[in-house]
């Protein structure tokens, strides 16, 4: 019960963050969503920072994170949005809300 309220707190500080973003049009939203639900337990929050960039929060466990950013260029690829050259970076949650550091765990290019 005290880690869920943990979890939380923090995802209410750094959703702030996160929740200050455009929509790039509903396939980019679909994708948002689906890295914000349940289906991917490791992502906390995920944000368009611009049709090429995804962000992806996390809580940082340690292990490697461009495996994980390579696996959300599956899922972009999967949702529709191809041949666009798209990045995606892996960010640590706790540090964003707790310094406002984008701290970056892992990232991929999309092709």
């Amino acid at each position: 019960m005290k880690k869920q309220l943990i979890v939380l707190l923090l995802l209410s500080i750094a959703t702030t963050c996160f929740a200050l973003t455009e929509s790039f049009g509903p396939e980019y939203d679909e994708i948002t969503t689906f890295f914000q639900g349940e289906d991917e337990p490791d992502a906390l929050d995920a944000m368009w920072d611009s049709k090429s960039l995804l962000k992806i929060g996390v809580f940082d466990n340690g292990k490697g994170y461009d495996s994980y950013a390579q696996h959300a260029c599956e899922i972009i690829r999967d949702k529709g949005i191809q041949g666009e050259n798209v990045t995606v970076q892996v960010i640590d949650i706790k540090k964003l809300a707790h310094f406002e550091e984008w701290v970056v765990l892992g990232n991929a290019q999309c092709q």
